[in-house]
């Protein structure tokens, strides 16, 4: 009875519907065996979309490397259509990238070097217009703009385009610029006058300035429409593509007034795309009616990147819903990584790939995902209210410096009605606490619908009800429709003011006052309930979406009325980077979910079928059928027994017909008992050195974390090869702190990854971190070093002012700016160091330490700007001799300001000014083949004095010129380093910590002697590190950097023996619980505390006993994989009918009786019908659970993004068995292995 394509949908959900991920190109070299695997294990896992991006195309973006091969270079395309054929034949289909927006890849700044007239102009109070950017409101410019991009994908990739490439992304565009070449004149020909003498209402206020406002943002938006958003739309359309977008925060969000300030009008702009949408940061609502409108059947949803590591299927499955609920049929996970480099390159994770233990269940989460995104997909949205999009009142209070207190109160109007979505902070807006599903309905879809009988007809959406959120500027045409809308018999509502002026025709007011006559008003939101009693669809506890399928109805419910997560960050009040998302909390719980609920659908009859996400065939349940004033309705009970989501599906017509209810058979309970025999289930392949190097095979557990104690103290736990190093003291006399870091790894959970997102493969250069420092305020070093036999040159890196005692005399120092050599070289032997450090501004004072046999191999480019007071406009130019070279070379040029680069006085490239987000000043990069003889730098200053870091042919930093406005100044370097200094050179110099090479190809060239730091006076010590040892470990191996003097497992002496410097302990046999092993050692002053071992405690682990529990709790902190739980059951006889509820599960679930499968649980309730597989005698059960990556990275990564509650993994339970018939009796016993069921007459049994 299910209509033919619905059930096609749900029994084979097409592979266009599977999730998209992001799958980011960056990280190491990219090698085309490699993708290759990669693709077949997305196929494996369900996944078969997959958007190309590259992080850093053209140059290191945000600590990463440069990608290689370079985006758009001829071995990339090459690449890229060999991972097309791969694609082809996995049945694998890819999206690109168009890096027009969040991008390194420069794309405009070239274009506009090659034509400057293609800059984008910005409107001043003056009437003058400066240039930045990119001009989105020229046709020519858009041209050549799209040619360069989509052009190019259509010369080289032809072939490929609408087959193996289905699609495009485009994520954050920039603001669209203010003025353009021509802008009077089209201002004038279309609004019908002069707008020159009328600039200053785009500041000001006056009579006339909310129409000029709105005939300004009007005709912005027309211009960018034509220019740039509709040509984009007719490539995609001509070649069979689709193209979705995440734009810019706040306007993703659907913020009525912030989108006017970024986009002129956000509706009309992006009403072109074809799968519109954002990310979890933004809103769904607007998106799916623009879908709605314009015939757009996909809604995209990028998401959740920065949700952590240890997010779960089953959360993240949580925290879709609401999205799916709201329209969005798209869904783009953030993201999937072509590297995570030994666990030291991320970018906001988490990646739900392959890596994830989880992935080998990730094919039922992605199933469901796909089959609601096909279902949902299907025919048409069905609702009554439409909440108009309130475009001209945002447009006439929106200044180009600000926003009017009407637009203000519009967008919060809206707001307080619609809600907002944001993962962080949902907030479910009225309608939704109505329980009312509402389209938003932009000013064009409203003039060109028609009316009939009461309703307002438009693409397929029919509305009797529109709401007016303090729409207090309205469209004259929009307000036509809206006045027979309401003289026939439909209802339109002013929420908070009525509209009060007309904009659009010359009788616009007197339009507009003859619809305040006709509408009804109720002071704001909340005032609503009674008004909008008969617009209720569906009468339940959670808001629903409704669809029309080929004449049935479908209802999409979900258990919850937003999630079962409450998710905070640091700063939910704020957009975009200043939330805080790396403090990100969430707690889980489904027992918030509805078990049940009673749900009332209006304007159905006839059966009902339950469709899970999961699959298997429709349910038939009972229904009620009733009618009242507004026609028949059917009410049923729906169960969420199979998960949080269900869709509820009334085909029409005559069904079979209903049978009795039964009451099922009481079931018979059994606790199978809290401890069960285990083995782990290791998934983290190491093929290609994701999580340690050198590639290939590594320890099924590693233990980083450890317990400490000195001569009998207290216990304080400590990190594998981290120790204390030297001591020093700050400006606020609290005293002697030691300096604690790794001489392989640096400094432990290394804040400077945080501001970009995660490591990029790389140490920091920087091992000191001595935290906020004012200015002039003094911080003190001290250390004492081992200087090896040939002797070396201190070298040093700090942005402060330096002076350096060596065995308590000065040391004269050659700093010229971050980077200082001492003029003389230590001989060799120990000596005493104090680093005095006195940074000349307010900064994060940090630095890094090392002895040098080259100090110009050593040698680093500085960063410089102009002496003087900065001005905001102002022009800095920075110039040098470029050396003699036979032929060109890469000129690598780094600087937060927007920067033109000439060779010989012609330019050869700019940057910066082009992102989105323009108020955030963060340092670009752009590289450049030079030659000649004089480079000259020209930067245009901002708040901030213009400073520049060039490497390459020449270096940044003495002997260069400058000049500001013309006027010759010093140069002067700037000591402050942005993020690690190393991530912005164009080569990697020797690393300060000789160690760290472990993670770079090279292994270190001598440079950097192997210097040993201690701490003052500081003498050999026993020391003791304590551990637990996990369930089933047979063996441990470590090596010390110490005496080891005793190894103890739970108290009593074990054998141990060296070789090849580590130590190797074999465990006793048994059953293998969870132990506590202690560590002795004699230790020396370079390595104490958790530097005393090389590297992590690793195990080899057999079969074992463990609790039902986390698994960090029984022994197993830092592992992440599977581990398989069995438990031996003999029941009397076989049962009719059972069932196993395994209680609460943290990861994903697969249960096996008796080698027959029973299925796999990816979210609760994870309960599993066993059918006939029990039988009287013996059972075996077998239950694997897959956790999360958190664990193993949050020990052996510097990652900061593990939240709270992210490294729990386990069957946590209760575990419970219940049977029917004669399996179990009342009073009747089991026998479970290894653990007494608790009947007082069950005999244990011996079995594994």
């Amino acid at each position: 009875m299910i209509p033919r394509r619905l059930r096609a949908a749900l029994d084979e959900p097409p592979r266009a519907y599977s999730p998209a991920p992001i799958w980011w190109w960056s990280g190491e070299r990219l090698d085309r065996r490699r993708l290759r695997d990669q693709l077949e294990r997305f196929a494996a896992g369900g996944v078969y979309n997959l958007v190309i991006l590259n992080l850093a195309p053209s140059g290191p973006m945000f600590g990463a490397d440069a990608d290689e091969p370079a985006f758009f270079s001829d071995e990339w395309w090459e690449l890229l259509d060999g991972v097309c054929d791969d694609a082809a034949r996995l049945g694998v289909s890819l999206w690109f990238y168009d890096q027009l927006g969040f991008s390194g890849a420069d794309l405009q700044a070239r274009l506009v070097r090659d034509v400057p007239a293609f800059a984008g102009q910005w409107l001043e109070p003056d009437g003058r217009a400066t240039t930045r950017g990119f001009d989105y409101l020229s046709a020519r410019a858009c041209a050549g703009l799209l040619d360069r991009v989509h052009g190019e994908f259509e010369r080289r990739l032809g072939h490929r385009l609408g087959n193996v490439i289905v699609g495009s992304f485009q994520d954050e565009l920039p603001a669209l610029p203010t003025w353009t070449e021509g802008f009077a004149e089209e201002f004038a020909a279309r609004r019908g006058y002069d707008l020159t003498p009328r600039l200053s209402y785009l500041w000001k206020g006056g009579d006339e300035a909310y129409r000029v406002r709105r005939d300004y943002q009007l005709t912005r938006a027309e211009l960018a429409e034509e220019a740039f958003f509709r040509p984009l739309t007719d490539w995609h359309t001509r070649h069979g593509l689709l193209h979705g977008c995440d734009q810019q925060d706040p306007a993703r969000a659907g913020h009525p007034a912030d989108g006017v300030r970024l986009y002129a009008d956000y509706a009309r702009t992006h009403r072109w795309f074809g799968a519109p949408g954002s990310d979890h940061h933004g809103d769904a609502r607007i998106h799916s009616s623009l879908a709605h409108l314009y015939g757009r059947d996909r809604v995209w949803i990028e998401a959740f990147h920065s949700s952590g590591w240890g997010g779960t299927l089953e959360e993240t499955f949580d925290w879709l819903l609401p999205w799916l609920r709201a329209g969005a049929t798209l869904y783009n996970p953030h993201a999937v990584y072509y590297t995570t480099k030994a666990g030291w390159w991320e970018w906001a994770p988490p990646a739900t790939d392959w890596r994830q233990p989880y992935w080998a269940h990730h094919r039922i989460f992605a199933e469901a995902v796909t089959r609601l995104c096909a279902a949902l997909s299907l025919g048409r949205h069905v609702c009554d209210v439409a909440v108009l999009f309130p475009t001209a009142t945002a447009q006439a209070g929106t200044r180009l410096d600000g926003v009017d207190p009407s637009a203000a109160l519009a967008q919060e109007t809206y707001r307080a009605l619609v809600g907002d979505m944001a993962w962080f902070q949902m907030v479910p807006g009225e309608l939704d606490r109505l329980r009312v599903d509402a389209d938003v309905i932009d000013d064009d879809s409203v003039h060109r619908a028609a009316v009939e009988a009461g309703r307002l007809n438009v693409a397929e959406e029919s509305y009797g009800t529109v709401l007016l959120p303090a729409c207090t500027v309205l469209e004259a045409e929009t307000a036509r429709r809206l006045i027979s809308l309401a003289e026939q018999g439909g209802r339109v509502i002013a929420v908070g003011p009525p509209p009060r002026h007309g904009v659009g025709a010359p009788d616009a007011d007197e339009v507009v006052a003859r619809l305040g006559a006709l509408l009804e008003t109720v002071p704001d939101a909340g005032s609503l309930g009674a008004v909008l009693e008969g617009s209720r669809r569906v009468e339940a506890p959670v808001p629903a979406l409704v669809r029309e399928i080929d004449g049935a109805t479908v209802v999409f419910l979900t258990a919850a009325e937003s999630m079962a997560s409450r998710v905070s960050v640091g700063r939910p009040d704020e957009r975009g980077a200043d939330l805080g998302w790396l403090d990100v909390t969430y707690d889980f719980d489904p027992g918030r979910y509805h078990r049940d609920m009673r749900v009332r659908v209006h304007g159905v009859t006839g059966p009902a079928f339950l469709v899970s996400p999961f699959g298997g065939p429709p349910r038939a349940l009972p229904v009620a059928s009733a009618s009242d004033e507004r026609g028949a309705s059917a009410e049923v009970v729906v169960p969420f027994d199979d998960g949080p989501a269900a869709l509820l599906v009334f085909p029409g017509g005559e069904g079979p017909p209903q049978e009795p209810s039964r009451q099922p058979r009481p079931l018979d309970e059994m606790d199978l008992g809290s401890t069960w025999d285990m083995e782990l289930v290791p998934t983290l392949d190491n093929t290609w050195g994701d999580f340690a190097h050198p590639a290939g095979d590594m320890a099924s557990l590693e233990r980083w974390q450890l317990w400490h104690q000195v001569d009998g103290g207290e216990w304080t736990p400590v990190h594998a090869t981290f120790g204390p190093h030297g001591l020093w003291s700050g400006p606020g006399g609290d005293g002697w702190r030691p300096v604690v870091y790794s001489d392989t790894r640096g400094i432990h959970k290394d804040p400077i990854h945080r501001a970009v997102l995660g490591p990029k493969g790389h140490v920091p250069e920087e091992f000191l971190d001595f935290g906020e420092v004012a200015a002039g305020r003094q911080v003190v070093l001290r250390t004492r070093v081992a200087v090896p036999a040939q002797g070396g040159f201190v070298m040093l890196g700090s942005a402060a002012a330096k002076t350096l005692l060596v065995d308590g005399t000065e040391v004269p120092l050659d700093d010229r700016g971050y980077l200082a050599v001492a003029r003389t070289p230590l001989p060799p032997g120990e000596h005493a160091l104090e680093l005095r450090l006195v940074p000349d501004e307010d900064v994060r004072l940090r630095g890094h330490l090392s002895i040098v046999t080259d100090p110009a191999r050593c040698a680093r480019p500085e960063w410089i700007t102009a002496a003087g007071p900065s001005r905001a406009g102002g022009q800095v130019s920075f110039s040098a001799e470029l050396p003699r070279a036979a032929r060109p070379s890469v000129l690598q040029v780094t600087t937060a300001s927007p920067c033109r680069i000439l060779v010989d006085g012609v330019e050869i490239g700019r940057q910066g000014g082009f992102d989105p987000y323009a108020e955030q000043e963060s340092p670009r990069v752009g590289r450049y083949e030079v030659s000649g003889t004089r480079l000259t730098l020209v930067l245009t200053e901002n708040e901030n004095p213009a400073a520049v870091l060039v490497d390459g042919p020449l270096m940044s930093g003495t002997g260069w010129h400058a000049t500001r406005d013309g006027a010759t100044v010093p140069v002067v370097p700037r000591r402050a380093q942005s993020g690690d200094p190393a991530a912005f050179h164009l080569r990697r110099r020797p690393h300060p910590l000789p160690g760290a090479h472990w993670l770079e190809d090279d292994g270190g060239d001598g440079a950097v002697m192997p210097a040993l730091f201690t701490v003052p006076d500081a003498l050999p010590r026993s020391e003791r590190l304590r551990f637990t040892v996990p369930p089933g470990a047979t063996r441990m191996r470590f090596t010390p950097r110490a005496e080891v003097t005793d190894v103890r497992l739970d108290g009593v002496p074990v054998s141990a023996t060296e070789q090849e410097g580590a130590v190797e302990v074999e465990l006793p046999e048994g059953q293998r619980p969870a132990r506590t092993a202690e560590l002795h050692l004699l230790t020396r002053p370079e390595h104490q505390e958790g530097a005393a071992l090389a590297g992590p405690v690793t195990f080899a682990i057999g079969t074992g006993v463990i609790e039902l529990g986390d698994w960090e709790d029984v022994g197993l902190g830092g592992y992440s994989g599977g581990i398989r739980y069995r438990q031996a059951l003999t029941l009397p006889s076989a049962p009719e009918k059972a069932e196993l509820d395994l209680g609460r599960v943290r990861g994903t679930a697969e249960v096996t009786v008796n080698g027959r499968p029973a299925g796999i649980r990816i979210c609760a309730p994870y309960t599993f019908d066993l059918g006939t597989s029990l039988h009287g005698d013996r059972n075996e059960i077998e239950i694997v659970v897959y956790g999360t990556l958190a664990p193993y990275l949050d020990e052996a990564s510097p990652t900061h993004f593990v939240f709270s509650g992210q490294r729990t993994s386990g069957l946590l339970g209760p575990v419970i068995l219940r049977t029917s018939g004669d399996g179990l009796l009342p009073g009747s016993c089991s026998t479970l292995t290894p653990k007494e069921s608790g009947c007082p007459s069950a005999r244990p049994s011996t079995a594994r």
